[in-house]
């Protein structure tokens, strides 16, 4: 499963979201203005969002355009 750690007013989070609608790749998004969300996603030491986590692969990145080449390419 893609999570995908995002916050408002982020051009970059917004870039990711449009490829991610563009391409049909299928993720949970967690908006780190949700406390709980912003512990978890520090607790993978990020410093800048978004931030994807791979649950299946056990994969995270920061760079927003590695995010939506790791997630279209990987896909299916």
């Amino acid at each position: 499963m893609l999570i995908l750690y995002t916050k408002d007013n982020c051009a970059y989070c917004d870039k990711v979201k449009r490829a991610f609608w563009e391409h049909s790749v299928v993720y949970e998004e967690r908006n780190i203005k949700n406390q709980d969300f912003l512990k978890e996603v520090q607790s993978y030491q990020a410093r800048t969002m978004p931030f994807l986590f791979d649950t299946s692969a056990n994969v995270a990145m920061a760079e927003s355009d590695d995010i939506i080449s790791y997630a279209i390419e990987d896909s299916f």
